[in-house]
């Protein structure tokens, strides 16, 4: 059959529908308005909360599929709570024979090689073995100092002969966690499912770490309490980017889940630390970094490294006490400290844009 073809016949009328009204000199009809659309799922043993906006309703459920998806495979790749992924086999593999890894495994651990060179090793996601000693998956206990030293011989990203292409154990008693940046991860590949899957808008929560696509307004974040997660001690407006945060919260003192590496002891806990960096990876790790350093380090940190926010929230004499960075503080990066509310707050839903307020 000749004429023109179904799809482009379609869209031929589509199109002159729209120019008509301008051609006649009317004007155009208004703009439907954008589709927002909210949802939660369980992901990497939290929950992960997304609000997308789409030109429909149709389109921002397909975006927020493809978000979902994303973060399924990094699930799928990094995991160590499951034996399938592919981190888990690495940590299998016999020492001293190349594992072949997938590019975006080899992304991600080029990336957590990265965070431990810049922070001096304060990151450091080979410390499997330094967790199985406090038992961190169990109910928590001390280490004696002959298996805390074992552990430590075990332990550290020095282990580990990285190329783009392959990884080597150098120790059979290593193991590398995805607890530090497995989320950052996820975030950054859901964003980009997202922007792929045509999402004009998004806001995603992942177990209290938010990453957002850019935006004009951007989206206010409260920061919680250290010691009181229900309350907010501070609030950051993103335009871009994503805000992590690290400490042990209302965590028993004998169960704490950050850990120095360099000591393989728990780290200092003092408060907490957000970070606020343009990828989420990097976020996340960073936060678990700057933690372990500690509050006058990690700002000391932040000076060095103006590409990046930091926020400490210090407890003393009872007392909550906030400090920034400079680069945060004076406004220039995609992101903004703004007053906080004076009362409780619920710190875990997902944001509204920062105009709104």
């Amino acid at each position: 059959m000749g004429g023109m073809p179904l799809g482009c016949e379609v869209w031929a009328r589509v199109a002159t529908a729209t120019l008509l009204p301008a051609l006649l000199g009317a004007a155009a009809p208004p703009a439907l308005p954008a589709a927002v659309l909210e949802r939660q799922v369980a992901a990497m043993g939290t929950v992960l909360r997304l609000e997308v906006t789409a030109a429909s309703r149709p389109l921002a459920l397909a975006a927020s599929e493809a978000a979902v998806g994303a973060v399924a495979a990094v699930e799928e790749r990094l995991s160590t709570w499951r034996t399938d992924s592919e981190l888990a086999a690495l940590n299998r593999h016999p020492p001293g024979v190349e594992f072949a890894l997938s590019p975006q495994l080899a992304a991600d651990l080029q990336l957590a090689a990265r965070i431990w060179r810049e922070t001096d090793g304060a990151f450091d996601p080979a410390i499997g073995a330094l967790l199985q000693a406090w038992d961190v998956r169990g109910t928590g206990r001390r280490p004696g100092r002959a298996e805390l030293a074992a552990a430590r011989q075990a332990s550290g990203l020095a282990l580990l002969t990285l190329t783009p292409r392959t990884a080597v154990r150098l120790h059979p008693g290593v193991r590398l966690e995805e607890g530090g940046f497995g989320k950052g991860v996820g975030l950054d590949a859901a964003l980009a499912a997202l922007t792929a899957a045509g999402a004009t808008g998004a806001v995603l929560d992942f177990g209290g770490q938010v990453a957002v696509l850019p935006s004009p307004s951007g989206y206010e974040v409260a920061v919680a309490h250290p010691r009181q997660r229900a309350r907010e001690i501070a609030r950051v407006c993103l335009a871009a980017g994503s805000l992590a945060t690290s400490g042990n919260g209302s965590r028993p003192r004998r169960r704490p889940h950050l850990f120095d590496p360099r000591t393989g002891r728990p780290a200092a806990d003092f408060g907490s630390v957000s970070v606020w960096a343009a990828s989420a990876a990097e976020a996340d790790a960073l936060a678990t970094a700057l933690f372990v350093l500690g509050p006058a380090r990690a700002l000391a940190w932040a000076e060095q490294h103006t590409q990046v926010g930091v926020l400490v929230v210090e407890m003393q004499r009872g007392d909550a006490q906030v400090r920034v960075s400079r680069a945060l503080l004076e406004g220039r990066l995609p992101a903004t400290i703004l007053p906080a509310n004076d009362r409780a707050a619920d710190v875990r839903k997902v944001r509204k844009p920062c105009a709104s307020f």
